[in-house]
């Protein structure tokens, strides 16, 4: 029963879970405890719980996942579309961003916006992004390995291209054309971001452009929803 000047039952449990996600007693990327644990926990009936529960997942601090349970959301990254690179972005906001690398092909068969890089020698690379060591992000990475064949060994031993770009041929991105879609995640990209195949993503194709309009690489990516916020730098 709601006592007078206190929140509803169910407000007073969001708060006390929110609590402990952010002490860090419930940690990110881990599973609640059962619900029968919780209601003992919190004096409560399931009813209350759920609607607490439901609460926090209407927020995107926990993730329900069918047949296994309800997530701790990771805090979300705040993703700039902008000319930033993911290492820039993801370090300036004092985190440890990775790369990971999945796969590589030499002269792929170019299809799609690849095709505007009119490459002399393509190559491929295929790469989960981390944040903090966690999965964010699966990137396939195409650029012309004739023109700038010093970013090869750095982004094959998973550093960051643009990096790789300034520092190997004193070239930095000028703009960008952009395509952002939202799917679902395949069998595939499910297992390596460890999502279920029913979590929405972002589909966002980057061509990155010099200052005379020239393609420097095309960036596909693929990134779950529920960790991210984008927003648009003009």
């Amino acid at each position: 029963m709601k006592q007078d000047g206190l929140p509803p039952l169910y407000e007073q449990v969001r708060r006390r879970i929110l609590s402990e996600i952010e002490a860090g007693r419930l940690a990110e990327g881990t599973f609640l405890p059962p619900e029968p644990d919780l209601c003992a926990a919190y004096g409560v009936s399931r009813i209350t719980l759920r609607r607490a529960v439901g609460e926090l997942c209407g927020e995107g601090r926990l993730i329900r996942q069918q047949g296994r349970g309800t997530l701790v959301a990771s805090h979300k990254i705040q993703q700039t579309i902008s000319l930033s690179g993911f290492s820039d972005t993801v370090e300036g906001m004092g985190r440890k961003a990775g790369h990971v690398i999945l796969g590589r092909e030499d002269r792929p068969r170019m299809s799609g916006a690849a095709l505007r890089l009119e490459a002399e020698r393509p190559v491929r690379f295929d790469r989960l992004l981390e944040v903090d060591g966690r999965p964010m992000t699966i990137e396939t990475l195409w650029f012309d390995a004739a023109r700038f064949p010093r970013a090869v060994d750095p982004v094959g031993a998973g550093g960051s291209f643009f990096a790789a770009l300034l520092n190997g041929h004193e070239v930095a991105p000028a703009g960008a054309d952009r395509l952002i879609d939202v799917g679902y995640a395949d069998q595939r990209e499910a297992a390596i971001l460890d999502i279920p195949a029913i979590q929405p993503v972002y589909r966002i194709e980057k061509l990155v452009l010099d200052g005379q309009g020239r393609p420097l690489a095309l960036s596909q990516l693929v990134t779950p929803c529920h960790l991210v916020t984008l927003s648009l730098r003009i």
